[in-house]
């Protein structure tokens, strides 16, 4: 139930003044409002139609702040044609929401017996000296100490493993009220021959939605009479644990279920590549105890891209339990010579055609399901790359007087990322993946300062050059202990403060090689540097000339950074020289526009493309490396 009135409070905002919590609100001191002159304002409130010991209440409105004031709510009106009110300390979830279950305070008033309360619910908020505002709209519900649940029907009759089975009724707890529990007594026929005596056995059975009491479902579970298919006939009871340890039950309900084997429906996604987790479509899966266990078995025939094929029998994929429908599986890389593979299947891009055969194990019993028709396409080999962001890289925007512009700044980073590798099959990332498991996404933390104390752009730190891209999960930032084959250990990442370096006017502090100091970086950031951006002017600020000095900070300092980005990454993908010396790392001999020269002949311009200059791009050998390790296929 959900009922509500217009309008609401000013939000008094906390304040903490040392160690010294103020529970009242003083005015701004310059003639502005008193924020905590208004009490709480209650909206609506959503609540079971029927109230008992553990019934939550959710209020929802505005100014429900702590710093004004100690909040309580509080019940007031007539129950059973006796006046009442009771009060209790709110749960504060925001300044737009409380919440209260229902407890003593409330059925200390209304009594054992069930009746009907009718009156107004609301937030009160005791203020600094002893007065009160408050809030309340109009309520009515019935109150009970202990519901008796009932049961009308079970559906579907026909059922898979950990299928849902709804049960429609009434006096279904939720929360903090109970639990209820569905009791299935009777006897359970294996198909092919032989009976299970069922006894008791008891189901959590939940509300399919809050606050309502009619419609609860339960799992078909292995625990009700193993994993084979067969018919169950017997009766389904429903009982009501309550929160005070009283157990209410329900006549028994005559049911019959006719219990399936299990099956695959599909993959998604359909092409997966080396780190994925694909999900596993079907019905009557099991798993998630000790004694329970799924595995997919393929029968069929695997095409390596490019190769032949070859038959497969018995292979068994492991995946992870989801639910009755759902499973999880991790195409895991392994690294087999000098080349990547999917661990099932001995290549890393390739076909397999056959069928899917779901194989349970349940304690000592055995089941198969049935095998079904399927078609999986593991792609060509994608490094997905996440971008992490961290706080030094904000507190660094300030220095340039970019801090009001950092999302789109931050999107300016990816964008350059993503350019650089266009056509190379890289993904780049905002957010972690939760499609691929760590061990098949790589990250590139872009931080503030250089934590090497060296003033370096940016640095790889991952453990050798890795020819081939053997490693889809390297961390292209943090600490590594392992020495480098430039003999240096240590952070890291890309460091966005040490671009000031390029200033002739850099911060005192900070470490630079000697003789970097660009005119050109002082003429793009000077604008941004000496009058900080503020909100309005970009990108459609009053001031074209300002938003156009702007634009053309950002889009630097975003190709700087994504340039450095692609660069040190470029590191963690056996670049450059893929095909020469372990030690040899950088583009030899330097020329123009080669983004993996070593920093010292990439001129800030380049970096930063700057109108008119080439940005850094592949060269020599570079592209085509690229292309063989990480193709985008067909």
């Amino acid at each position: 139930m959900a009922v509500g009135l217009p309008g609401a409070g000013r939000v008094c905002p906390g304040l903490l003044l040392g160690a010294l919590f103020l529970t009242g609100c003083p005015s701004n001191g310059n003639g502005g409002p008193d924020w905590c002159a208004d009490g709480p304002s209650v909206a609506s409130i959503s609540f079971p139609t029927t109230v008992l010991p553990g019934s939550r209440f959710e209020i929802s409105g505005a100014a429900f702040d702590t710093s004004c004031g100690e909040l309580t709510v509080f019940f007031r009106g007539s129950f059973e044609g006796r006046s009442v009110e009771a009060e209790a300390l709110a749960e504060v979830v925001s300044t737009a929401e409380v919440r209260y279950d229902a407890g003593p305070e409330l059925f200390g008033i209304l009594g054992a017996d069930p009746g009907r309360f009718v009156g107004e619910l609301g937030v009160r908020r005791h203020d600094e000296g002893g007065s009160a505002r408050e809030s309340a709209v109009p309520v009515a519900f019935d109150a009970v100490v202990h519901l008796v649940p009932s049961a009308g029907s079970a559906t579907p009759e026909s059922v898979t493993l950990n299928a849902v089975v709804v049960v429609t009724g009434g006096g279904f707890l939720e929360g903090a009220e109970g639990t209820s529990e569905a009791v299935l007594d009777g006897t359970f026929r294996v198909d092919g021959g032989g009976t299970r005596p069922v006894t008791g056995v008891r189901l959590a059975a939940e509300p399919l939605e809050a606050r309502d009491r009619t419609r609860a479902a339960f799992l078909f579970a292995p625990t009700i009479a193993g994993i084979l298919p067969g018919a169950f006939t017997g009766t389904l009871a429903l009982e009501n644990r309550h929160g005070d340890g009283t157990v209410t039950a329900s006549d028994p309900l005559p049911v019959t279920f006719t219990l399936g084997a299990s099956f695959v429906t599909g993959v998604e996604p359909r092409d997966p590549t080396l780190g994925a987790i694909a999900e596993i479509t079907g019905a009557g899966f099991i798993g998630g105890a000790a004694d329970q266990t799924l595995t997919i078995r393929l029968d069929g025939t695997a095409t390596p891209h490019g190769g032949s094929a070859a038959p497969v029998t018995g292979l068994e994929l492991v995946p992870a339990f989801v639910d009755g429908g759902r499973a999880e599986y991790t195409i895991v890389p392994v690294r087999r010579g000098d080349v990547l593979v999917a661990e099932d299947f001995d290549f890393s891009w390739g076909t397999f055609a056959g069928t899917a055969t779901p194989v349970l194990r349940y304690g000592a019993e055995l089941a198969e399901g049935l095998p079904t028709s399927i078609d999986l396409r593991l792609g060509p080999t994608r490094q997905v790359v996440f971008v992490s962001f961290l706080a030094g890289f904000s507190d660094a925007l300030r220095e340039f007087g970019l801090r009001a512009v950092e999302a789109e700044l931050r999107t300016r980073v990816l964008e350059k990322f993503r350019r650089v590798y266009d056509g190379i099959n890289l993904e780049v990332r905002a957010e972690p993946p939760e499609d691929y498991y760590v061990g098949g996404y790589a990250v590139v933390e872009i931080g503030g300062p250089d934590p090497n104390g060296r003033g370096l752009f940016g640095y790889d730190n991952t453990p050798g050059k890795d020819v081939g891209n053997l490693r889809l999960h390297d961390r292209v930032g943090g600490a590594n202990a392992e020495v480098q084959e430039d003999g240096y250990a240590g952070f890291g990442g890309v460091f966005v403060r040490s671009f000031l370096c390029w200033s002739s006017h850099r911060p005192d502090d900070l470490v630079c090689p000697d003789g970097v100091a660009d005119p050109d970086f002082d003429r793009v950031f000077d604008p941004v540097r000496a009058r900080e951006v503020v909100a309005g002017e970009y990108p459609s600020g009053p001031d074209a000339a300002r938003a156009a000095a702007i634009e053309a900070a950002v889009s630097a300092l975003g190709s700087l950074v994504g340039d450095t980005a692609a660069h040190e990454f470029g590191h963690s993908l056996g670049l450059a020289n893929p095909y020469g010396p372990a030690d040899v790392v950088h583009h030899e001999p330097p020329a123009d526009g080669c983004l993996m020269d070593a920093g010292a002949y990439r001129p800030f311009a380049e970096r930063a493309e700057l109108p008119g200059v080439m940005p850094g791009g592949w060269c020599g050998e570079e592209r085509g490396y690229l292309e063989s390790i990480l193709p985008v296929g067909p």
